[in-house]
């Protein structure tokens, strides 16, 4: 299961490297299950940049602790289905290889 970024002072949670808490500004953060997030929003983009799939569905999800995340969806998905990350899909191919990532999936 993918991780997310848990505050060690607030427990604010965030799935993106930051090297200060949004919310609180602490500096310290350790890795914790992303667990079940809920699809918050679905978009499909139909003009991509080279190496990317074409259409492109998007998803924002929201997961437990306040981390809200922005990625490719695997399958079709609906607003409001409980959803999970899977990490280390391949997103695009550039020059330098194939650029991973992960990718919202239905829950099970």
């Amino acid at each position: 299961m993918t991780e997310l970024l848990e505050c060690r002072d607030c427990g604010h949670r965030t799935f993106y490297e930051k090297h200060r808490c949004p919310e609180c500004g602490g500096a310290k953060f350790d890795a914790v299950p992303a667990g079940t997030g809920e699809l918050l929003s679905v978009t499909t983009v139909h003009v991509t940049p080279d190496g990317v799939r074409e259409p492109n569905a998007l998803g924002l999800a929201a997961f437990p602790g306040g981390a809200n995340v922005v990625a490719q969806l695997d399958e079709a998905l609906s607003i409001g289905d409980d959803v999970r990350l899977v990490g280390d899909r391949e997103l695009r191919v550039t020059d330098d290889g194939p650029l991973r990532g992960v990718r919202i999936v239905a829950a099970e």
